[in-house]
């Protein structure tokens, strides 16, 4: 089982419980960890306050000894005496973590972003750490999506074939809003031999407007084996989707994500991944079949704090209307940056690149599109609001294309919140 690794300044026990150990030397704590477990006992002993000091001494040696569960109850027991010693506190969250107990650990990690603030992005990392040790849990999330172009539609009025000039409907120009995100999830882990992993999740998801005829929600089942061979890591991932627009089923979709990660050296990494997907849509029937992509990502740590990230992508779509079938290639960088701060950001660049094959409606070419997109995103581990780490993300792109109606542009910006039980 992987085990969360937590950097914990343990200050001198006698300083913990607020005994004064000046006149000492060598702190018990100190002591503990040289393995001299009787000096430490006797140190205690000559505190103000014996009784903690002693508890606690026993709790760090029960810890470095592998006796978790001992030292968990002394721990507690302490707390109970003295419930505001922050650092036996986080010493009892580490604890619990390394005993397998995540949901406990996070309700003292939470009890810590409250009774130490001045420490809140450990304690936040430490938390979505956690998160990805649970053999369970749930998410819920919700966010303020504000759009100048909710339904990627076109600015053009006038849509020029061999046939005239046609005037664009309503339904197709481009409209703003402000959208309201809610998400729920649930996901299950097994961990299995040899350090492979099996996830179950469950998601439910929708956006909702003021005009509910662009209102869409989701259900998505999606089932993850993952593991590491000779220090590549690596996924399978089935998935089953479908989606509803205005209430109505749009498509059902079946897709399949195979990823490799490959540690070239402790600054380098390299991933591959391949999705292979089919949606069968209701009513768009033209729109209905496979779609494959295959995508290379190399990431570069430059310091402690700072990574960047180049893409290439492959995309293919072959779907029953020839006029929709794709050749795409997208490229993309990314730049992720933490500051001392707690400061967490992210901006990312892509551009790609989409010529169709068949001929679209009512001209004798066909389509052929070129999209720039501009993401950026930031959220700080030291801000908090009800237990949760307020996210914002911006993106703006633009959609150049050579048949009017997919010719558009759109700036949009979200304010999200994210808690996991």
């Amino acid at each position: 089982m992987r085990k969360l690794r937590i950097l914990v300044a343990l200050l001198p026990c006698l300083l913990l419980v607020g005994a004064a150990a000046s006149a000492q030397t060598t702190s018990p704590v100190s002591l503990v960890s040289a393995g001299e477990y009787d000096a430490a006992r006797a140190a205690a002993l000559e505190s103000s306050n014996p009784a903690l000091d002693s508890e606690l001494i026993e709790a760090l040696i029960d810890r470095r000894e592998g006796r978790n569960a001992a030292a968990i109850a002394r721990l507690r027991g302490i707390l109970r005496a003295a419930p505001g010693l922050v650092p036996v506190r986080r010493l009892l969250a580490n604890t619990l973590v390394a005993d397998g107990q995540y949901e406990a650990a996070e309700f003292h990690f939470r009890r810590l972003l409250e009774d130490d603030p001045d420490n809140r992005a450990v304690y936040n990392r430490a938390i979505r750490t956690i998160s990805g040790l649970k053999p369970f849990g749930f998410t819920a999330s919700l966010a303020f999506v504000p759009s100048t172009n909710i339904n990627r539609g076109t600015l053009n009025e006038i849509f020029s074939t061999d046939f005239g000039d046609f005037i664009i409907d309503d339904e197709s120009l481009g409209a703003s809003g402000v959208g309201l995100a809610l998400g729920a999830g649930a996901f299950r882990r097994f961990e299995l031999e040899n350090g492979r992993r099996l996830q179950f999740d469950a998601r439910a998801a929708a956006i909702l407007y003021d005009r509910p005829e662009f209102n869409q929600h989701s259900f998505t089942l999606r089932a993850t084996l993952s593991g590491a061979d000779d220090g590549q890591a690596w996924s399978i991932a089935p998935e089953y989707k479908r989606a509803y627009v205005e209430g109505a089923l749009y498509y059902n979709l079946y897709a399949l994500t195979l990823s490799r990660a490959l540690q070239i050296n402790d600054d380098t990494a390299l991933r591959v991944r391949g999705l292979a997907e089919y949606r069968d849509y209701i009513e768009d029937t033209f729109l209905t079949g496979p779609r494959y992509e295959i995508e290379t990502t190399l990431r570069r740590r430059l310091d402690p704090r700072t990574a960047l990230e180049w893409s290439v992508a492959y995309k293919l779509g072959e779907t029953k209307a020839e006029r929709f079938q794709y050749n795409g290639i997208e490229v993309g960088a990314r730049l992720d940056r933490v500051f001392a701060s707690g400061l967490n950001l992210r901006v990312g660049l892509a551009h790609e690149w989409r010529p169709y094959r068949g001929d679209f409606t009512g001209v004798t070419f066909p389509r052929n599109d070129n999209i720039t997109t501009l993401e950026a995103s930031a959220f700080n581990d030291s801000w908090t609001l009800q237990g949760t780490t307020p996210t914002v993300s911006c993106r703006v792109a633009f959609a150049q294309s050579n048949i009017a109606f997919y010719d558009y542009d759109v700036q949009e910006c979200s304010i999200g919140f994210t808690r996991a039980f």
